[in-house]
């Protein structure tokens, strides 16, 4: 009985083993399958988050703008090829930003970042050039560290001084005709002129400052045309001597009242691939601007040449006042008063107008001055 007994317990005994076996087995077997789940599924966040870090990278690479990410002790984790030139640096992962960047303005930038604070906008200087610096935390509290952008505004601020040059400049020019032609409108309407002669001499001026007017108002139309890509040129080739003589000769008559000669040395045989009516243009803007600058008596010259490799190079000479060396980089841009340093009045729209005609035909333009000893201005021309 008790032999019985004691094998219905082992039976037992060994049924509930067995049980537990298998299910410790298959609980096994749920665990590796889930371990191998979830290994897998590590492996493709592993995976997607260094694509994303690839991406970003890639990202941070291509933006014109300086980009420097940081982690909460301001060490550099990205640093883009910008943001490297900018600092001149090379290695700089795991560096801290101070030892890389050398600033302490952004440096106090990025820890008021780190720290949640507001003022994470302001302007800094890297060298002499001016910035506009960013940072902004990463993750809540800047868990993941913060991001520094730096944008260079040097150019914003030189288009905004061109804009302010050039709201005073046309205001001038605007505001001197306007007043004549009201001060002999005035004259013809309220005052009893003596004769015909008078009248007539009153109205012919008023015609003069009207022309003014419209010759402002068509530089205008131009400088917007062609800075907007609406003008076609029509490059057909030509040679050398036959662009320069038409503006050579149209010009003639006002040198001569100033008693100035235009000396014109072009090989005969000299060719150039050229739009002729706005190459045209170009000349004569040169050649108006020598003999407006030159005193009387003074001489005048064109010459041409073949340049370096496949290019024409011509160039418009005068003995009259120069150009300041403060303003001779910056006569051919648009809006700016280049004549100012001559001692003349105007737009500053002739030359900046030039530049992008001869830029148009592939060419460069460029002028060389001392202050009192005249100036030389040179374009090139693609040759034919």
């Amino acid at each position: 009985m008790d032999g019985g007994w004691l094998i219905a317990a082992l039976a037992v005994a060994l049924v509930v083993i067995g049980l537990a076996w298998r299910r410790a087995v298959a609980e096994r077997r749920m665990l590796l399958a889930e371990n191998t789940r979830l290994r897998r599924e590590g492996q493709a966040a592993q995976a997607r988050l260094a694509e994303t870090g690839e991406e970003l990278t890639g990202l941070a690479e291509a933006a014109f703008d300086a980009l420097i990410v940081v982690d909460r002790e301001r060490r550099v984790r990205v640093m883009n090829a910008a943001a490297r030139s900018l600092f001149g640096a090379q290695e700089t992962q795991g560096q801290s930003f101070i030892t890389v960047a050398r600033q302490h303005d952004l440096d106090d930038l990025l820890a008021a970042a780190l720290s949640g604070g507001e003022d994470l906008d302001r302007q800094v200087f890297i060298g002499d050039r001016p910035f506009r610096a960013r940072a902004l935390p990463l993750g809540g509290e800047a868990r993941y560290g913060a991001v520094l952008a730096l944008q260079d505004v040097s150019e914003l601020q030189r288009l905004g001084r061109a804009r302010r040059d050039f709201v005073a400049n046309i205001s001038h020019e605007l505001r001197t005709p306007l007043a004549s032609i009201r001060l002999l409108l005035d004259t013809l309407l309220h005052n009893a002129l003596p004769d015909a002669g008078m009248q007539r001499q009153l109205l012919e001026q008023i015609a003069v400052e009207t022309e003014a007017l419209s010759q402002l108002a068509q530089e205008l139309l131009d400088l917007s045309q062609i800075e907007s890509g609406q003008v076609l040129l029509k490059l057909v080739p030509i040679r050398v001597a036959d662009l320069i003589s038409e503006p050579v000769a149209r010009l003639a008559t006002q040198a001569s009242h100033k008693r100035q000669e235009i000396a014109v040395d072009v090989p005969p045989d000299l060719t150039a691939l050229a739009d002729p009516h706005q190459v045209g243009r170009v000349i004569v803007n040169l050649l108006h601007n020598a003999i407006k600058f030159t005193p009387e008596g003074g001489r005048i010259g064109v010459r041409a040449a073949q340049g370096k490799g496949d290019e024409v190079m011509i160039e418009v000479w005068d003995t009259g006042v120069g150009i300041a060396p403060e303003d001779l980089p910056r006569i051919f841009e648009r809006f700016y008063r280049a004549d100012r340093a001559r001692g003349g009045g105007g737009t500053g729209l002739g030359l900046a107008i030039a530049k992008h005609i001869v830029e148009a035909h592939g060419g460069r333009i460029w002028a060389e001055s001392e202050l009192g000893h005249g100036a030389t201005f040179r374009f090139t021309l693609p040759a034919a």
